[in-house]
C-alpha cells in the first residue's frame, strides 16, 4: 500500500534530489511501487511543489519596460504571458499616398524628455549643433538645462524629467502636383530611399517597418499615456512552497526506503525519524495535495499571485503623477487592484495618495 512521505533536503537541492531519486527508482525497477505524477509535460515519481509569483522588483528595469508610440500596433495581449524575444508591437511600413516630389530634406537630432507625469516633450536640434555628452537615454534631467554644448537658449529643457529617446531624424517636405506640401518627421534608421529633388510615385516606400521585441519573459501590463503606451513585463518567479522537502507516494519496506536515499547528495533523511520514516497524513497532506494540484483549486491553474517587495509602514518615493518626487509611508497595499495607498505630508498635513505598484520605488 502506497503512502506519502517527505524527504528532507538541503535548501536549494530539492530539484537535483528529485532528479537523482527518479533515476534511482528506474534503475532498480521500482516504478510500479511508486505513484507517477504528471506535472506539465514532465513525468515524475517525486514532487517539489512550486507556485508562481509576480514580483514588483523589476517594474522599472531596463529590460522590462518599453516605450511604445501609438503609431505601433500592439501585437502582444495585455495581462497575458510573453516570452523573451516575442514581438510586443509592430509598426507597418509607410508608403507615399500620391505622386510627389521631395522638396526639402532637413536633418535634426531629436531628444525626447519624459516628464514626471509621463507625458513627453520633443526637442529638435539642428544637425550642425553638438549635443552635450551628458544627454543620454535613461538619465534624469532638470528644467533649464541646455541640450547643446554651446548652451544655446533655443534648446533648453522646459520641464524636469528623464531622457527616454535620442536619435537622428529627417524632416521631409513633399510637394504634390496641386502645389500643396506635406511634412513628415522620419527617424533616419527607418527612412526609405528618399532624397531631395527625387520624384516619387504613389505607393513608393518612405519609411520601413519596425518592431519591438521583448527582452524578458513574464506578464505583460499596458498603461496608456498622452504620447505613448508604456509596456511593463512583470517577472514571474517559481517559488518552492516547502523549501527543503521532496514528496513522494510509495510502497517500499523500511530497508528499501533507506536504500532509496542512501548516498543521494543533498538528501538528509525522511521526516519522522532517521531510522523509521513516518507517513504524512491529515491536514498537512491535504495542504500538499492542494499545492501540487492533486486537489481542487490548485495554484498552478490559477492566476499567479502578486508579491510586492515593499510593506506597510515602509517609506517610499513616488515616481509617477502629480506627487512625483514626494516621499511617504505605505499605509495600505491592495494586491487585487495592484494599488498602494501612501501617506504624503503636504503643508504639515498627511494626505492619502492611491497609486499603482509601478508608481512608487523603494528608497
Amino acid at each position: 500500500m502506497k503512502k506519502w512521505y517527505a524527504i528532507q533536503t538541503y535548501a536549494g537541492s530539492e530539484l537535483k534530489v528529485k532528479e537523482d531519486l527518479n533515476e534511482r527508482v528506474r534503475k532498480r525497477g521500482w516504478e510500479k511501487r511508486f505513484e507517477l505524477f504528471h506535472v506539465g509535460e514532465e513525468e515524475t515519481f517525486f514532487l517539489v511543489p512550486v507556485e508562481e509569483v509576480i514580483t514588483s522588483r523589476s517594474r522599472r528595469g531596463a529590460g522590462t519596460e518599453y516605450r511604445v508610440p501609438y503609431e505601433y500596433d500592439l501585437i502582444a495581449n495585455p495581462n497575458e504571458r510573453i516570452g523573451r524575444g516575442e514581438v510586443i508591437a509592430r509598426k507597418a511600413p509607410r508608403h507615399l499616398d500620391d505622386d510627389a516630389q521631395v522638396f526639402e530634406v532637413e536633418l535634426y537630432q531629436r531628444v525626447i524628455v519624459e516628464m514626471t507625469n509621463r507625458n513627453e516633450e520633443d526637442y529638435l536640434v539642428p544637425a550642425d549643433k553638438r549635443i552635450r555628452r551628458d544627454i543620454r537615454v535613461g538619465e534624469k534631467i532638470r528644467n533649464g538645462v541646455p541640450l547643446t554644448a554651446d548652451g544655446d537658449e533655443k534648446f533648453v529643457v522646459a520641464n524636469k524629467g528623464k531622457i527616454v529617446a535620442k536619435d537622428k531624424v529627417r524632416k521631409i517636405t513633399f510637394e504634390y502636383a496641386d502645389g500643396k506640401t506635406k511634412t513628415r518627421l522620419i527617424p533616419e534608421k527607418y527612412l526609405g530611399k528618399v532624397r531631395k529633388g527625387a520624384a516619387l510615385k504613389q505607393g513608393d516606400l518612405i519609411e520601413v517597418a519596425d518592431q519591438i521585441n521583448s527582452r524578458a519573459s513574464g506578464l505583460l501590463k499596458v498603461k496608456e499615456y498622452k504620447n505613448k503606451r508604456v509596456i511593463t513585463i512583470q517577472r514571474i518567479e517559481k517559488r518552492r512552497l516547502f523549501p527543503g522537502y521532496v514528496f513522494g507516494r510509495l510502497g517500499l519496506d523500511i530497508e528499501e526506503m533507506m536504500e532509496l536515499i542512501s548516498g543521494v547528495r543533498g538528501a538528509i533523511r525522511y521526516v519522522g525519524s532517521r531510522f523509521k520514516p513516518v507517513p504524512i497524513e491529515g491536514p498537512e497532506m491535504k495542504l500538499i495535495k492542494r499545492k501540487t494540484g492533486l486537489l481542487e483549486i490548485p495554484i498552478a491553474l490559477g492566476e499567479p499571485k502578486i508579491e510586492v517587495d515593499f510593506s506597510v509602514g515602509e517609506v517610499v518615493e513616488i515616481v509617477e503623477g502629480p506627487f512625483a518626487d514626494f516621499t511617504g509611508e505605505v499605509k495600505e497595499i491592495d494586491k487585487d487592484a495592484e494599488e498602494v495607498t501612501v501617506m504624503v505630508k503636504i503643508f504639515g498635513r498627511e494626505t492619502p495618495v492611491r497609486l499603482g505598484f509601478d508608481g512608487i520605488e523603494k528608497l
